[in-house]
């Protein structure tokens, strides 16, 4: 039964996925948009009861500031960025009513860099694609390495898996599913990056997309440990069968930033 409620909700989410990309970068901008403000605001919730919180300022600030300039890059703004970051630590420390300023400014920015500089990677892989349909190419083969390699993981660790991966962090995930949501993903993506890019060589799009498929690990690892640092089980209701908006993205956000960072290495646009 989970299983069939978390495909539907796949079925959806990818429904509208396809629209923002037809539609074209503005409609991506705004729909990325729209996912990073709820993870936020999750992101936010989480840390509420602990002896930390995020500063909202920075963190809504910093996060609204990337995803501009990713989808506008023409724009400058690198010294905005650096004054905003110092102001906000300054400001924390002056604010008397905040007992741990530095930790709220360090969550604050380690949140904005996770939920804002991350996901303004897949508009700037849209962009830097050079037109719509190849934009459209590379974005649901981002996707497709995180959902692959998440669906193959929970398939194989239901079916086979026996030993554990990570127990201190998520004590259900298993060798077996490890390697299987590794390799899955690695062997679609790798075949198929040649296609949608065609200067880029078998060898490098293969070394490309397992580097994707551990970087989809590693994202799902790093919010487990997040959540059970703060002790939750998820990081909220909205999407059926997987929880909160961050545990749906969490994989695709280290997927994007590393497609389109070792895409720019290989010189492969």
């Amino acid at each position: 039964m989970k299983l069939a409620v978390r495909t539907a909700s796949g079925v959806v989410l990818l429904g509208v996925l396809l629209g923002a990309l037809y539609l074209g970068v503005v409609a991506l901008a705004v729909l990325v948009g729209l996912v990073v403000g709820i993870a936020l605001f999750e992101y936010r919730r989480l840390w509420r009861g602990q002896p930390a919180t995020p500063a909202v300022v920075i963190l809504l600030g910093l996060s609204a500031f990337w995803l501009f300039r990713f989808a506008y890059p023409e724009v400058p703004g690198t010294v905005g960025l650096l004054a905003g970051s110092l102001a906000g630590l300054t400001l924390g420390l002056a604010r008397r009513s905040s007992t741990r300023p530095v930790a709220s400014w360090a969550l604050a920015m380690g949140g904005a860099v996770w939920l804002g500089f991350l996901p303004g990677c897949i508009l700037l892989l849209y962009r830097a694609a050079g037109s719509h349909s190849r934009g459209m190419a590379l974005i649901l083969l981002v996707v497709g390495i995180s959902v692959v390699g998440d669906t193959a993981a929970y398939l194989v660790g239901s079916w086979i898996g026996r030993h554990p991966f990570m127990p201190r962090i998520s004590p259900k995930k298993t060798w077996e599913g490890a390697v299987a949501g590794w390799l899955l993903p690695t062997l679609v993506a790798g075949e198929l990056l040649p296609r949608v890019l065609p200067h880029l060589g078998i060898e490098v799009a293969f070394a490309i997309a397992a580097a994707a498929a551990a970087a989809a690990i590693a994202g799902d690892l790093a919010e487990s440990q997040l959540k059970r640092e703060v002790g939750v089980k998820d990081s909220g209701w909205l999407i059926p069968g997987h929880g909160g908006v961050l545990d749906r993205i969490d994989s695709l956000l280290f997927v994007g930033a590393v497609v389109y960072s070792l895409l720019g290495v290989a010189h492969a646009f």
